[in-house]
């Protein structure tokens, strides 16, 4: 049986009643259990986005250009670094709830609270990861009231959520002197992934041509991408956990996950590293700088509504309510960190269901 993280110190009381343990006891471990989620949900996701309660920022681009050319008396000109963008974030409320009556208040035993509070917590971590996913799959912009500012003043009014980057009119610094130009991280091919369409060869092009990207790669990989991924001939799995290895074993560098399930290996002569992440549909690559979070998540400056929380309320006397609330909302900060690679069709969709904002 799995145990919400509150609800550890009392399973020696799971088949008794609620009201003979104490409700306030059992409710005390609701929101240990929603605190505990929150920290380790933030924590995972933290390779993609980190918590802010700002409405919009400026993204200073870095600078391009070379040095000015000298003589003996000569003296550089002042220049700026050049090259900006603004995006914004919005915030959606969220939430779910289970309720009682007088009767199945009684009956309520410990062990069905702690199965209501898993429902609700699983419930949460589907809602963060579409949202998030919606972020970086949706390549359009799009427009938010925001209605909040600091300290309860009044918000921006029509801010515009950011995708990554898309083709505007925003132009980005390249490596080797080239001059900064637009660009685009949402990249499709109709061909299947093979020796000879590789993309993940593209992949690194695009990531590494910017000079703020270092390091390695994660490509994050629905499960129907993954035996063609791992048939490449380039592809090196990391080593088996049940196998003693001598010369040939990976070396033990191996990335987190993040929110990904398993590090299937990476791709020789790249820095991409494969992760296997269930919950992404079909045919679409997430892919990413290691250790670079290119989304932020908002929430309300106010610190009892972040994170996800718990509330009750006595409805007439009878009818009890107990609620776990999110408000919060996810959108891209840096828009060359990461990429979206579609396979299977040689134009960019967004996938059915990732269309942001999404109704819930």
């Amino acid at each position: 049986m799995t145990v919400a993280y509150g609800f550890i110190s009392l399973q020696d009381l799971f088949n008794q009643r609620v009201q003979t343990v104490g409700p306030k006891r059992v409710f005390d471990a609701v929101e240990q259990s929603a605190a505990e989620y929150t920290r380790v949900a933030n924590a995972l996701l933290a390779e993609f986005a980190m918590v802010t309660t700002d409405a919009q920022v400026q993204v200073e681009l870095p600078g391009d250009g070379s040095l000015q050319p000298l003589d003996a008396d000569g003296n550089p000109l002042p220049v700026a670094p050049s090259g900006k963008y603004t995006v914004a974030f919005p915030i959606q409320g969220a939430g779910t709830a289970w309720g009682t009556n007088r009767v199945t208040r009684a009956m309520l035993t410990v062990e069905e609270a702690n199965r209501n509070t898993l429902d609700a917590l699983q419930k949460d971590a589907d809602w963060n990861t579409r949202h998030l996913l919606a972020a970086l799959y949706d390549n359009v912009a799009y427009t938010y009231e925001d209605k909040v500012g600091p300290n309860g003043s009044k918000g921006l009014g029509t801010i515009t959520v950011q995708p990554l980057a898309n083709g505007d009119t925003v132009v980005y610094a390249r490596k080797g002197g080239v001059a900064p130009a637009t660009d685009s991280h949402y990249l499709a091919q109709a061909a299947a992934i093979a020796d000879a369409t590789n993309p993940y060869e593209t992949i690194e092009t695009e990531l590494l041509e910017h000079p703020s990207n270092t390091g390695r790669i994660l490509c994050y990989i629905p499960t129907n991408l993954k035996a063609t991924t791992i048939a490449l001939s380039t592809f090196k799995s990391v080593a088996d956990p049940n196998i003693a290895y001598t010369t040939t074993e990976l070396a033990t560098n191996v990335p987190s996950v993040g929110p990904g399930e398993e590090v299937l290996g990476y791709i020789e002569g790249t820095k991409c590293w494969i992760v296997l992440w269930s919950a992404l549909p079909d045919n679409y690559i997430i892919a990413k700088m290691e250790g670079r979070a290119v989304l932020k998540a908002r929430e309300y400056p106010a610190p009892e509504l972040q994170g996800f929380f718990p509330e009750s309320h006595n409805v007439d006397g009878n009818h009890f309510v107990n609620r776990l609330l999110r408000y919060r909302g996810y959108g891209v900060e840096d828009r060359v960190g990461a990429l979206v690679y579609r396979i299977g069709n040689a134009a960019y969709a967004i996938p059915t269901g990732y269309d942001a904002p999404l109704p819930a």
